[in-house]
């Protein structure tokens, strides 16, 4: 029986030896592509993004020439009645209809990075989502192999008592261990449903589209350090490159409300059929007078000068707050990796070590039952905590390479 139990306790200790080289990385990338291409918000953002290269090319459109036809002299008198056909065409100020479709411009450079921001998020949202289905099947892993090693233990207390080494709740207490973690498994089970539920919703699938266990595989931390990954940050994130383009936006606004009062020109041509007489030609300029709208749009002027530099002080407080972020996810991943590693190499062999010294002196009457279902409950307890380590490692990766703008730099990705 003793055997028995040392060789299970080896398989439960091999459930979290999590390799980097493992073909876990390929389903990751599967199921990160699959959310990319099929989540509606990026659909929605790139046809706002279109939507505005539109308006841009609209805004920058001369307006349409005017015809039209007039009857003069009616009813007719000493002169004889004419009817005048005319073309007229409104001629924009130099550079008013550009300033309208930069603006414009930067409305759609503000879309995109908006766009930009929701596949990082996606990304994260779809990392984190199967780095905790990760930690689900590695629970339930754990769990069903301590649950083999209570079954084990509770044949080994039936022994015992068959023979007239043990009492009766021996027996009992080691069915009502076994039973209590069936209850656990089907907790884990239903927790397990709804984590597919949440990839799946991610991925615009029906909820109960099966999703396969993952295996684990360590990502490797990024190369170049702390102070490398906050200067791509600053360069990549695009809500950077969003507040750049507002930025961009109100001043050519402002350049335009400037521009304003100068004058539009409005030219014409006609031709008048004179009834009974030859036909005559003209032609007419004019342009606007820039008498009532010139404070008007030194006031807006102002404003869009205000909402400019609003920007830049924004985006002066998200650089702070970027490198703030790179900074607690990297703590965090340098953290998790240190747990992990400190559990792999003394907490679980201690534990492993308690469980089988617990296992020996039940055999031999040293120790009691209680030892053993304790010293089970700490090694699975252990095993799991390795398992949580790694998840929130491979988590907090996932959050850097959020916060940094783009894929880790050393991670193959």
């Amino acid at each position: 029986m003793k055997s028995r139990l040392f060789a299970a306790v080896l398989a439960l200790a091999s459930l979290v030896g999590v390799q980097a080289a493992q073909a876990e990385e390929a389903g990751l990338a599967a199921i990160v592509a699959d959310v990319l291409a099929r989540n509606p918000s990026l659909r929605a953002g790139a046809l706002r993004q279109r939507a505005f290269q539109d308006e841009a090319a609209a805004a920058g459109a001369w307006p349409d020439p005017a015809v039209s036809v007039m009857l003069d002299r009616v009813p007719m008198g000493e002169e004889m009645p004419m009817i005048r056909y005319e073309l007229s065409q409104m001629v924009p100020w130099p550079g008013k209809l550009d300033l309208m479709r930069r603006a414009v411009e930067q409305q759609e450079k503000s879309a995109a990075a908006e766009l930009a921001v929701r596949r990082l998020e996606l990304r994260l949202e779809a990392k984190r989502a199967y780095f905790m289905l990760l930690r689900s099947a590695k629970r339930r892993e754990v769990t069903r192999a301590g649950r083999g090693l209570a079954v084990q233990i509770a044949g080994a207390a039936l022994g015992r008592y068959a023979a007239g080494q043990a009492g009766h709740h021996d027996v009992a207490r080691a069915q009502v261990e076994v039973a209590a973690i069936d209850v656990e498994l089907v907790n884990l089970e239903g927790e397990r449903a709804a984590m597919v539920a949440m990839l799946n919703a991610l991925r615009n699938r029906p909820v109960d589209t099966a999703i396969a266990d993952p295996t684990g595989a360590l990502s490797p931390m990024p190369s170049g350090g702390l102070a490398a990954l906050i200067g791509r940050a600053g360069a990549a994130r695009p809500e950077l490159k969003g507040m750049a383009a507002m930025r961009a936006e109100a001043q050519a606004m402002a350049a335009g409300a400037r521009k304003e009062p100068y004058p539009d020109l409005m030219t014409g041509v006609w031709l008048n059929q004179n009834i009974g007489a030859a036909p005559s030609f003209g032609a007419m300029i004019g342009g606007t007078i820039p008498l009532f709208g010139v404070a008007k749009q030194g006031h807006l002027a102002r404003a869009f000068d205000a909402r400019a530099d609003g920007a830049a002080e924004d985006q002066a407080e998200m650089r702070a707050m970027i490198a703030s972020e790179v900074a607690g996810a990297w703590h965090r991943a340098q953290a998790a990796t240190r747990q992990m590693e400190l559990l792999r190499a003394v907490a679980l062999p201690k534990a492993r070590e308690s469980f089988e010294a617990a296992v020996a002196g039940y055999g031999t009457a040293a120790a009691d039952l209680v030892a053993v279902l304790d010293a089970r409950r700490a090694l699975q307890s252990a095993e799991l905590a390795v398992a949580e380590a790694v998840v929130r490692r491979e988590i907090a990766l996932a959050e850097l390479e959020r916060a940094v703008g783009g894929p880790l730099g050393g991670d193959g990705q």
